[in-house]
């Protein structure tokens, strides 16, 4: 994969993991900031469910961007683990994280 494809999807990622840090660190307070009066009641137990349940979402998506950070630097982002080509760019794109290429995915 050229370089600047790379740092592209470099900056991408930066950027999106910048968005992320503090959206997850208010939703981290949100849950540790629920007392547990508050949680008595079903309505505020389903929204600490809720944000917690959504800070989850970010977590992984954050963990994806930093695999996808690594292998930039070590020079395997973009390649397909089974076949060695590279992975289609609208599938890196939804999935950062993505080891395969479409076709070896589905065997």
């Amino acid at each position: 994969m050229n370089a600047i494809v790379l740092k592209r999807y470099e900056q991408t990622f930066l950027k999106r993991r910048h968005e992320i840090l503090p959206v997850l660190q208010h939703l981290s307070a949100e849950c540790r900031g629920a007392s547990t009066d508050e949680l008595d009641s079903d309505n505020n137990c389903s929204e600490a469910f809720l944000t917690g349940r959504l800070a989850a979402v970010y977590e992984r998506e954050l963990s994806d961007i930093e695999t996808a950070l690594d292998r930039i630097r070590t020079g395997t982002f973009g390649y397909c683990f089974a076949c060695h080509q590279t992975i289609e760019p609208t599938r890196l794109e939804r999935f950062p994280r993505a080891e395969f290429c479409q076709r070896c995915k589905a065997m």
